[in-house]
């Protein structure tokens, strides 16, 4: 079992300062600048890129660059740097919480953890072998993110850049790590990203199931290649949507406890821990100091991540530190806050 520390660089631009504020509120505003009329990726990407440029240009391993620009003002909002490690997964937190990796909150419309982005380890920092790819999960908001075309979306898997919109603002999802990808013009910039296609309206799309291929597809020299996913499932549609359970989990607070059958489609997916009903398992634990949405619980190929979704009180191996990434092998029991256990059994 392998513990991943926090591998991220962090710039704040919007005028956001954590611990400034309270950030129990959990209602949802429109943006106050409705009269605004909204900007292309295309405008955001140029009058944001002087913002960003220099930092990402100076990155010189693989990861991804996380740009948050605001989608009307067209005020770049800040930067998250994921810096890929060799065989363990790297994850960053993007919300209106002020423990996120990536904390923004000149819109109310984004929730206070909003959106999960799990980087793959890279076979080495060689350039030829570290192809960057990432996943983005929604973590069961109300209204979940789109693409740059507006098409909703609730997980996405990708390998190359990605254009987003989420909650009143645009993400450019942007591999780092060749400085000859950030030249001084943005015009130029924008020419050099190569088109987004999405896995499943390609001619590939029929060789194997929705978000099941074992590996990306290698994209062609100027194409990203996209794959929608379900990203974490309701509570309210089950865990075990075919066949038998990939496993089970047992979540065990002060006084109470229970266990959750998760089926194989499910976990690729995702779960989420925590004390809102939108969590799975969420009236198993009696802890209060488990956070509202306090970890994702997800299978990625062959390995099953825990990460810690900004959580106020953490989540550990028993008797570790706090982690933002926990790899679980066999029957490891893990601590979420203060009281919480949780131990997953696989299916035998």
């Amino acid at each position: 079992m392998s513990v991943s520390a926090k591998t991220i660089g962090v710039d704040l631009w919007g005028g956001q300062a954590r611990g400034a504020a309270a950030n129990a509120r959990t209602i949802l505003r429109p943006v106050s600048d409705a009269s605004l009329p909204r900007k292309s990726m295309r405008e955001l990407f140029f009058g944001a890129y002087d913002a960003f440029v220099t930092k990402c240009r100076a990155v010189d391993e693989p990861g991804v660059a996380i740009v948050a620009v605001h989608e009307k003002t067209g005020k770049a909002q800040g930067l998250c740097v994921l810096r890929a490690r060799v065989d363990r997964f790297v994850a960053a937190i993007v919300g209106r919480h002020d423990r996120c990796d990536l904390f923004i909150n000149a819109s109310e419309a984004l929730s206070l953890r909003h959106l999960a982005i799990v980087l793959d380890p890279v076979k080495s920092w060689k350039r030829g072998d570290a192809a960057v790819r990432y996943r983005v999960l929604d973590l069961r908001t109300r209204d979940g993110f789109a693409d740059e075309t507006g098409r909703p979306l609730r997980g996405l898997r990708a390998e190359g850049p990605a254009l987003l919109k989420c909650a009143g603002y645009a993400f450019f999802m942007l591999p780092v790590g060749d400085p000859t990808d950030w030249p001084a013009s943005p015009q130029d910039a924008w020419a050099m990203l190569p088109e987004r296609v999405y896995f499943d309206e390609t001619e590939w799309s029929g060789r194997c199931a929705t978000g099941s291929m074992p590996k990306m597809p290698k994209p062609g020299a100027r194409t990203s290649t996209l794959v929608r996913t379900h990203g974490p499932h309701d509570t309210g549609v089950g865990l075990v949507r075919s066949g038998s359970a990939a496993g089970t989990l047992e979540l065990r607070g002060s006084h109470t406890g229970g266990y959750l059958d998760v089926g194989n489609a499910e976990l690729a997916d995702g779960i989420l821990l925590g004390r809102y009903p939108r969590c799975n398992g969420a009236g198993f634990s009696d802890d209060p100091s488990l956070s509202r949405v306090h970890a994702l619980l997800i299978q990625v190929d062959d390995r099953l991540l825990l990460v810690d979704t900004s959580s106020r009180n953490g989540s550990r191996l028993r008797g570790c530190d706090d982690a933002r990434v926990i790899e679980i092998v066999g029957e490891t029991e893990l601590e979420l806050g203060t009281h919480t256990r949780v131990r997953w059994r696989w299916t035998s």
